[in-house]
């Protein structure tokens, strides 16, 4: 009796184990098929549209991209193309590379200006990163430039910075390596240095150039990777004319220092991580354990439904049936309204966040339930067995 016992509770415990693993690939593999379609569509900058400077006569209006980029230096668009993204600048050229514009980790990183360049754009050479996204999202569309036909179809943009606004002329595209110092080591450049740039070193190469532009005071490069190797890099040459339009309203700092020096003197060279955009209750991003927390809850609810459904056609069903579902439709719905309350899944997303412990108590609570339900159960069937044997 001990040893059936036993063996009763060895076989209880391996098919907890093999549900709970099936659920848990079942999860993963969802999740993976989520976050990437999440990653490639969130690289777009729809999201961000609502911020972009608008035009007003001869004043550019900035108030939106300021109250909701904390670090936003600008916005950039190239026209007919995906690139339309507001502009900002970390302490280092590695921040930004992880986090979007809000400051929080994300996979499609943002759009920035290099780490030792001006953020006014005051210098004669600003060089901008963006990662690559397959999609043409991000920077994914300076690859297209590398094609003839597109590359001179696509020639013009614009820059709206914090004082000022710009015409984008694009002036060539070439291929390069992350190492190339006459790419990526300088904030200045005039037009002979250009013409140096692009002729006399090895590892840069013109592929498509624009020969309507023969001059230029201030340049502005785009670098994205590509070039078919693991450093390669694609990066977009072009010339920026001021519009004679007025930026309003103008920052409060207008002196263009580099913001990571205005930082540094501020916090010592550390980066503060600022949490904005937060509206109705909800963080900074979404956390994948609450997710699956809530998906649990309501699979604990099924088992129990499927045999209170039996009972209630075997007509064996008694209120003790009712409350317990009841309990586990209630907890399942407890977790919905926390997730739906303090979760939006359009955020970046994190693995933990602040709502995880009640989301596991809530879970706990709901796999207690069912246990002690379906633990009664079982001994009304031991007891009603011995019954009729009797």
């Amino acid at each position: 009796m001990a040893f059936a016992s036993v063996l009763k509770i060895a076989n209880t415990i391996l098919s907890s184990v093999a549900t709970v693993t099936a659920v848990s690939v079942m999860a993963f593999s969802g999740y993976m098929l989520y976050e990437n379609q999440y990653v490639q569509s969130r690289a777009y900058g729809s999201a961000m549209i609502q911020y972009k400077p608008e035009v007003q006569g001869d004043v550019v209006s900035i108030d939106a991209l300021l109250a909701n980029i904390p670090d936003a230096s600008g916005w950039i668009t190239i026209d007919d193309t995906h690139i339309d993204y507001p502009v900002v600048q970390g302490l280092d050229d590695v921040f930004y590379a992880n986090h979007d514009v809000y400051q929080a980790a994300s996979l499609t990183g943002s759009i920035y200006i290099q780490a030792k360049n001006n953020n006014d754009f005051s210098d004669s050479y600003t060089l901008l990163y963006g990662h690559h996204m397959d999609n043409g999202a991000m920077f994914g569309d300076l690859s297209k430039y590398l094609d003839e036909d597109f590359f001179n179809a696509h020639l013009s943009g614009s820059l709206v910075t914090l004082k000022e606004v710009y015409d984008i002329d694009v002036i060539s595209v070439v291929k390069t390596n992350a190492y190339e110092k006459a790419i990526y080591d300088r904030t200045s450049l005039d037009w002979n240095g250009y013409r140096d740039l692009i002729s006399n070193h090895a590892d840069v190469v013109l592929v498509n150039s624009n020969p309507e532009i023969t001059s230029a005071d201030k340049f502005i490069a785009l670098s994205t990777c590509g070039g078919g190797i693991t450093d390669g890099r694609i990066v977009l040459i072009c010339s920026l004319t001021e519009e004679g339009k007025k930026v309003a309203p103008q920052p409060d700092d207008q002196d263009g220092t580099n913001r990571q020096d205005a930082a540094d003197d501020k916090g010592g060279g550390k980066a503060v991580i600022v949490k904005t955009g937060e509206t109705g209750g909800k963080g900074a991003g979404w956390s994948i354990v609450n997710l699956f927390c809530l998906f649990l809850t309501f699979v604990t609810v099924l088992p129990y439904a499927i045999d209170f459904m039996d009972r209630k056609r075997e007509e064996k069903k008694t209120w003790k049936d009712y409350t317990g579902l009841s309990l586990n439709i209630i907890l399942a719905i407890v977790s919905a309204v926390i997730f739906i309350l303090y979760e939006d899944m359009t955020l970046p997303m994190t693995i933990l966040d602040k709502y995880t412990p009640w989301m596991l108590i809530v879970l706990g609570l709901a796999l207690a339930t069912e246990e002690f339900c379906l633990r009664r159960k079982k001994d009304e069937e031991d007891l009603a067995e011995e019954t009729a044997d009797a």
